[in-house]
């Protein structure tokens, strides 16, 4: 046993109630219960990984080599066999249905490439998250439901068709109602986790799935940043006012779900803190640099460094706040 446990008993009072359950952490096996089982099912997922990503590089590097329809009915068939198996044995569902959820992806790709359907990349990703929807909805998983959040976000990037810096700040300005619908898409991807958790039929294991959520609400917030901070430095026009003010209240409003709401969550608070931190500061940059003087840029680092110390001593207040309110509820039930 730690010297500073006996230190610590010493120095309390005789009979102090804390000194219990700190000697029965103390003389514990000291491994949790459920070690064995969290092992075995990262092993599980690993695996699924493997034969997943193993399929597709082997189709791949045998294109050539193999016909047609023997390649399409392997991938056809590991995607069978992976939903049988997570019909038929529950301990394997999650690797399973992860496993089937990475081969749909490779079946859409192989089949686009194979007769030249014409479809866009977007158009791929949003079929893909569509089909495994039915089966990331009835899994109840945490983990098949952010993968679905990363493969509806690559969609709608993908449709948005701007996949670089150029593109973004060089090209074509989109309308507005092109701006609008872009805002509205990546807000709809955000809200996904909380419908979720708000259909019992569909919640997570658990309770609310915090990651989903928590890669929903970041790739949201990111594109709510750089629509504003593209429109800002666009021509001052009632589109750009607009999308800047649009985009703000989303991020504002963020900010506040993540601290005030039952949805509360630090890490979706540290989010929401650093897109404001974005805006505010291409804002402050719009202006400042339009001294065009050499002290701008000296003026505009001296802000960075205020705001970055206001918003770390906000985020400390804010996370001694939700760590109070998680107390008091638990104290509650």
């Amino acid at each position: 046993m730690d010297s500073t446990l006996y230190q610590v008993n010493a120095q309390s009072a005789p009979g102090d109630p804390r000194m219990a359950p700190l000697y029965a952490l103390a003389v514990s096996a000291g491994a949790p219960a459920d070690l064995a089982r969290k092992i075995r099912a990262g092993l599980l997922l690993v695996a699924a990984l493997l034969v997943a990503s193993g399929l597709i590089f082997w189709v791949a590097a045998n294109w050539q080599a193999q016909s047609h329809w023997f390649k399409l009915g392997l991938i056809e068939g590991t995607l069978a066999l992976s939903v049988l198996a997570a019909c038929l044995w529950p301990r394997l569902r999650l690797a399973a249905l992860f496993c089937a959820t990475l081969v749909l992806g490779g079946l859409l790709a192989y089949v686009g490439q194979t007769y030249q359907t014409g479809a866009d990349a977007w158009q791929l990703f949003a079929a893909w998250a569509a089909l495994a929807l039915i089966w990331v909805a009835l899994a109840g998983s945490d983990l098949l439901w952010s993968v679905w959040v990363l493969i509806a976000a690559a969609a709608i990037v993908f449709w948005t068709g701007k996949l670089d810096l150029w593109q973004v700040l060089v090209a074509d300005r989109d309308s507005f109602a092109q701006l609008m619908l872009r805002l509205g898409l990546w807000l709809a991807l955000a809200l996904v986790p909380l419908l979720v958790y708000c259909v019992p039929a569909l919640r997570v294991r658990g309770g609310m799935g915090w990651w989903s959520q928590r890669l929903a609400l970041g790739g949201a917030l990111a594109a709510w940043s750089a629509i504003a901070t593209v429109q800002l430095f666009d021509d001052v026009t009632r589109q750009t006012v607009a999308a800047f003010a649009l985009s703000a209240a989303l991020v504002a409003g963020s900010l506040l779900v993540s601290l005030f709401s039952r949805f509360r969550d630090f890490i979706c608070t540290c989010l929401a803190t650093v897109a404001a931190n974005v805006l505010v500061l291409s804002l402050i940059a719009r202006w400042i640099f339009e001294w065009h003087e050499t002290e701008a840029l000296l003026a505009f680092a001296v802000i960075v460094m205020v705001c970055l110390g206001i918003s770390v001593k906000a985020l400390i207040t804010a996370q001694h706040y939700l760590h109070a309110q998680q107390r008091d509820h638990q104290e509650v039930l």
